[in-house]
């Protein structure tokens, strides 16, 4: 045997002995590891678990009739001139007066009683009932302001197009407190136009997700959870609050309110537990199976939840993994794709919401320095946005083919797709609003 042939024998047994001890190694460490557990199937939650839905349960009552309101036509004399100013949504603010709260132009007693102002004419009204005059901006955001309303409605307008209030202080020449009163009040004025719109809906496919944010009043981190119709485009909840069991009840509870009843939509979301337990507790019923002495809570059979769980290491995303929790997953593929999407497991719609949602308001942008003082002043942004949303910003998926193209004028090419918003994908409106009609849409 020569040298080489030596060393080569030498090289191999101390491979083989390397690989004896790595073997041994890791067959002790396979021993010494404890046994993973298999994850414990999710138990469906109930009515009962729901605080939102005890509560209202226990203040229900039955409501006692109404006696039918007189129109003020059938009241009033039929002489003198007659109406010609709509009144339409409008109502008498006095307590005291029979008509209060009615909004009906057919039943109250409002009419035109001239106009005032310097910078708009505003036109006042007057109720025949009570004498009680008010103007046609009571109850809006215009309502006493100074500034002219085109230029309130221009700030407003780029407020919900992610523009910072310290920015539109520099450019206008406007004091911040004044330009967060104006975004307050439309906030206040964007929420009752969604409540008012919003109930009795029937949707299809819902996606949901929350949105991590911080707001610089003791550095408190809350969390956006949103909502969105991936047919219309719809905000149908948008809820601002921590991570807890508790506020996804309460998503899925406002959610029931405003769907039709016997409306069970599609729902996809991320792989948070909560989702599934505040669904299950509003999606089913008690029933008495044969035998038994107890109720059942039994889950809807028509009900279809499914989660996509995105796994990350290193921050960057390994695997994506899919999970049917409620119902057969062909019977989902069946309903997207009668809905004319793909038919996968996804939540690309929230996902782009929430792009969206962060390009739209200031307060929410990544890394910034301008954060929301507190969390009702980010509510106020997060529900003014929603109705810019809604009514005014056009979204470029939900344009449709027209039959027959529209000239234009000069050289223009003739117009093919007609654009809309979520709000007119709804029906809610045959047109895109103004801010300016947003500001100033009469709320009782």
């Amino acid at each position: 045997m020569n040298t080489n042939q030596f060393l080569i024998l030498i090289l191999l047994c101390l491979l083989a002995i390397i690989w004896i001890r790595q073997w041994a190694r890791d067959r002790i460490q396979a021993e010494a590891a404890p046994k993973l557990k298999t994850p414990r199937p999710l138990k469906p939650k109930t009515a009962e678990d729901c605080p939102f839905c005890r509560a209202e349960k226990e203040k229900r009552e039955d409501p006692q009739p109404k006696q039918p309101l007189k129109p003020w036509l059938e009241v009033k004399s039929p002489r003198g001139r007659k109406k010609t100013l709509s009144t339409q949504g409008h109502s008498c603010p006095n307590p005291t007066c029979t008509y209060f709260g009615i909004i009906d132009e057919n039943i109250h007693a409002l009419v035109g009683y001239g106009r005032h102002g310097k910078t708009d004419r505003i036109q006042d009204l007057r109720c025949q009932a009570c004498g009680r005059k008010i103007s046609v901006r009571w109850g809006t955001v215009l309502y006493r302001l100074k500034t002219s309303s085109t230029s309130v409605a221009l700030i407003l307008a780029l407020m919900a197009e992610g523009v910072d209030v310290s920015a539109l202080e520099r450019v206008f020449g406007i004091r911040e407190g004044t330009l967060r009163t104006w975004l307050t009040r439309a906030g206040l004025q964007a929420g009752k136009v969604h409540c008012h719109f919003f109930h009795h809906l029937v949707l299809h496919h819902l996606q949901l997700d929350e949105l991590w944010t911080q707001v610089r009043q003791g550095s408190q981190v809350v969390w956006v959870w949103a909502v969105v119709e991936a047919s219309s485009k719809l905000v149908p909840v948008l809820k601002l609050g921590p991570r807890t069991m508790d506020l996804a009840y309460s998503v899925v509870h406002d959610l029931c309110q405003i769907l039709q009843p016997g409306c069970i939509p599609i729902f996809t979301s991320d792989g948070l537990k909560l989702y599934f337990y505040a669904l299950t507790a509003h999606f089913g019923r008690w029933q008495f199976p044969e035998g038994a002495r107890k109720p059942v809570w039994e889950i809807s059979s028509s009900f279809l939840y499914a989660q996509l769980k995105k796994i990350h290491r290193r921050r960057r995303l390994v695997r994506v993994e899919r999970h049917m929790l409620c119902g057969e997953l062909e019977y989902l593929k069946d309903g997207l794709q009668a809905l004319e999407l793909s038919g996968k497991i996804n939540t690309a719609f929230i996902e782009r919401l929430n792009l969206t949602l962060r390009q739209g308001v200031s307060f929410l942008t990544r890394r910034t320095w301008g954060m929301a003082q507190s969390t009702p002043e980010l509510e106020v942004s997060l529900d003014w946005w929603r109705a810019y949303y809604h009514f005014v910003r056009y979204h470029e998926s939900l344009r449709v083919k027209l039959s027959h193209p529209q000239a234009r004028k000069g050289r223009q090419t003739p117009r093919r797709y007609r654009r809309r918003t979520p709000a007119m994908a709804a029906g809610f409106t045959p047109h895109r609003w103004t801010v300016f009609e947003l500001l100033s849409f009469p709320l009782p």
